[in-house]
């Protein structure tokens, strides 16, 4: 589902114009992007959580050769769903 699925859907759902639940959308992903900015988890009861994870520095072989390269440290995000999400998608 892409992003003007889901503000299209919502609109038809709730009512509302597609502009206002665009500002809403738009509004809600830049604060789950500011949370995980600033290294805080961000979680959805019954939807499951995102939880920015750190991976440390390290060195990696480049396949097919014996070449090293130095990997820098860095920040990834990990999306943990919950028990129920999990369960609905089990059941489909």
């Amino acid at each position: 589902m892409k992003k003007s699925m889901l503000i299209t859907e919502i609109s038809e759902k709730t009512g509302l114009p597609k502009s206002e639940v665009e500002v809403i959308v738009n509004s809600m992903l830049d604060s789950i992007t500011d949370a995980l900015k600033a290294r805080e988890a961000v979680s959805f009861i019954g939807f499951g959580s995102f939880v920015p994870v750190k991976k440390n520095a390290r060195e990696i072989y480049i396949p097919g050769t014996t070449n090293k390269v130095q990997v820098e440290e860095k920040y990834g995000i990990r999306f943990k769903p919950s028990k129920k999400l999990k369960t609905i998608i089990e059941e489909a």
